[in-house]
């Protein structure tokens, strides 16, 4: 028998998110929304106690997005030049594609090595975020993607600190953040390849250091 959710969505409860990267703790992904004009902005995907849930902030495209829709897409993405341009630019319409899943079309970033889609159930609203559990619609891969899929590179996880701290210095002005910042760029350029240069290049142009 299929089992749907309160939407009359078909869900799948059988997924096993960690098969597709959503592991314990905080996955880091990049979440594709909006079915018409899709748009994309990296966003940890958090399962704790059995729960699968999201917080993202109020005001970005992506949380309206969320509040209208009430559908999301995790992308599993190891890119980290479309890492920091998801951060603070918008992605062009080529780089997704879509799949159908209930009779909805899902936008996916091509450069994913795999995707889960979900919908948005219980919102709760805080101050500063929307706070969301996530019911699993479908899951999949790029399969020319999975069969490249990196070892761990400290040169790629330092463009992704950096991209977080750079984050919190454009809102709070902080200059320590700077500080991590210069850190990190170091080990992406000790570590990492051209693609997390020319990522961390990107980053101090965004931030004008």
């Amino acid at each position: 028998m299929k089992k749907y959710d309160e939407s009359g969505d078909i869900c799948k409860p059988d997924i096993d998110l960690s098969e597709y990267g959503i592991l314990e703790g905080i996955s880091e992904t990049i979440v594709s929304t909006g079915l018409d004009n899709p748009n994309a902005a990296p966003i940890g995907i958090i399962r704790k106690n059995q729960k699968t849930f999201v917080r993202i902030f109020k005001g970005s495209h992506t949380g309206e997005n969320l509040v209208r829709e009430g559908v999301l897409v995790a992308n599993v993405v190891y890119d980290p030049l479309l890492l920091v341009r998801s951060t603070f630019f918008d992605i062009e319409s080529s780089e997704f594609d879509f799949v159908d899943i209930g009779g909805k079309k899902f936008p996916v970033l091509k450069s994913a090595i795999s995707w889960v889609a979900f919908r948005c159930t219980n919102l709760k609203d805080t101050e500063q975020t929307v706070i969301s559990d996530l019911v699993p619609l479908g899951a999949g891969f790029f399969e020319a993607n999975r069969r490249a899929i990196p070892t761990p590179n400290r040169g790629f996880n330092a463009v992704l600190e950096a991209t977080v701290h750079a984050t919190r210095y454009q809102l709070s002005g902080d200059e320590k953040y700077l500080e991590w910042i210069r850190h990190y760029e170091t080990l992406a350029s000790k570590c990492g390849g051209d693609s997390e240069k020319k990522a961390m290049k990107l980053l101090y142009e965004v931030l004008g250091i």
